[in-house]
């Protein structure tokens, strides 16, 4: 090898930059790159991992002289692989993708480190950020908004109040409060670990360091999310006389107190700044290794560009037998709207749009669980619209209840309400709930969600 390199340095070849073998990657992986961008900006998730990037490219710029210019080859390969995968595996979901994208790219930062570095920090800033946010919500959300309103309810029951939970609702006194999405913790959650990772990256905490840390971090934010929701549980109900600015006050001091307990406990870790080595000096890669290397990934870079698109899959919509009434009302075949064409990108049902009276109905049809099956809120927010006084309420025209809310924005105000009715009757009124209830058997399919729309 070391002839090798010899020879090509004889010839005049010039050895690349480390930083070059962390552009080659993420410049293979932009088909991924290019779906978070569009994720983070079509109002569907949160825009999170905006400040989790650039805190990650900080990090990387601090930490710039000290990575390697002769790379480990088996990472490097890795590396490679990994990003082979993201590119020549279409089927697999998009999120999934991306988080592969990130371990090709950690597996070119493993194969530059030099001792000293700690990069579990690093993996954790590059995973907070994806578009992870919606996806979180969808899956975890439930049960952890579950999970808290148990909990929450044995601590209002220990003070005195007659409190039941029906899913993530909970009933105190007859009257209903809702444990939404945003009382998950899941933001919480995204913000703690954010704290985390970036105090650890910062202070150069060793991966055992931060790794002892981790389980904790979650204990605390569970603790703090219920917490919080118990204190806004007395507050709907009126047993705190408090004014309403104080909802978003006592989640918002919630929330710091939680993140300066994180950092507080983070930052006790260190034992003072490492000192860094210098670069080791490794053996060098054969120019011709280095330059079939740097070939492949232009090529992985350039594969999505040479592939023929593929046709849409043709919905089924057009043999579903749809209902003909709603509410003592005759449904009138519509259109697709802004917001059904929507909801009908890559939808792996049916869907379709009615007239009600004065209302609009969007009838969904699915035979599985699917993650695809968003509500309606993430869809006007999407649009543009500001989502207001999201509430449940029960269901005039059957059993069960709705979730509604107001969507005011391009020169209209609207009432939304929704719900996910399965085979049997059933409704759900959250699409988590509903996704968990029929993944585990307990609500049989084929399963319609409607949601109707009126001006307000």
């Amino acid at each position: 090898m070391d002839a090798v390199w010899r020879i090509g340095a004889a010839r005049g070849f010039v050895e690349p930059p480390a930083w070059l073998w962390l552009l080659l990657p993420a410049l293979a992986l932009w088909p991924a790159w290019e779906w978070s961008v569009r994720r983070m900006g079509d109002g569907s998730d949160d825009p999170f991992g905006i400040v989790a990037l650039f805190a990650l490219a900080l990090m990387l710029w601090r930490e710039r002289r000290q990575l390697s210019a002769a790379p480990r080859l088996p990472w490097l390969l890795s590396a490679l692989l990994l990003c082979a995968l993201v590119a020549l595996a279409p089927g697999l979901p998009p999120l999934l993708r991306a988080v592969l994208a990130v371990l090709a790219l950690f597996g070119a930062v493993l194969a530059l480190r030099t001792p000293g570095q700690a990069l579990l920090a690093w993996l954790g800033l590059g995973l907070l950020a994806l578009p992870i946010m919606s996806s979180l919500q969808f899956f975890v959300g439930y049960p952890l908004r579950v999970l808290t309103a148990e909990v929450s309810a044995w601590l209002l029951r220990a003070g005195g109040l007659e409190v039941l939970r029906q899913g993530s609702t909970l009933e105190v006194a007859g009257q209903l409060v809702m444990v939404d999405a945003p009382c998950s913790g899941i933001q919480m959650a995204w913000v703690a670990y954010f704290t985390a990772f970036a105090t650890a990256a910062w202070l150069r905490l060793s991966d055992r360091q931060l790794l002892r840390r981790l389980p904790l971090l979650g204990g605390l934010v569970l603790a703090g999310n219920i917490l919080r929701n118990s204190v806004l549980v007395l507050q709907e109900t009126g047993r705190l006389d408090w004014p309403g600015w104080m909802h978003e006050g006592t989640g918002l001091l919630v929330f710091v107190a939680v993140c300066a307990l994180v950092l507080r406990y983070v930052a006790a870790g260190a034992t003072g700044a490492p000192s860094l080595a210098a670069a080791l000096d490794r053996p060098r890669l054969a120019p011709l290794v280095q330059c079939l290397l740097a070939l492949a990934f232009v090529a992985l870079a350039l594969w999505p560009l040479l592939k023929q698109p593929t046709a849409p899959e043709p919905r089924s919509g057009n043999f579903i037998e749809w209902p003909t009434r709603f509410a003592d009302q005759t449904l009138r075949p519509l259109a697709l709207s802004a917001v059904e064409q929507r909801f009908a990108t890559q939808f792996p049902g049916a869907i379709a749009r009615f007239s009600a009276g004065p209302r609009l109905v969007t009838l969904r049809h699915v035979t599985r669980p699917t993650r695809k099956l968003h509500p309606a809120a993430d869809c006007y927010r999407g649009l543009g619209y500001r989502i207001e006084a999201m509430h449940l309420e029960q269901r005039t025209e059957g059993a069960g209840l709705q979730r509604c809310f107001i969507a005011d924005g391009h020169g209209v105000r609207l009432r939304v309400c929704e719900y996910i009715e399965d085979a049997n009757g059933r409704t759900f009124s959250d699409n988590s709930a509903w996704y968990w209830a029929a993944l585990a058997g307990d609500s049989p399919g084929p399963w319609r969600a409607v949601s109707t729309a009126e001006q307000w």
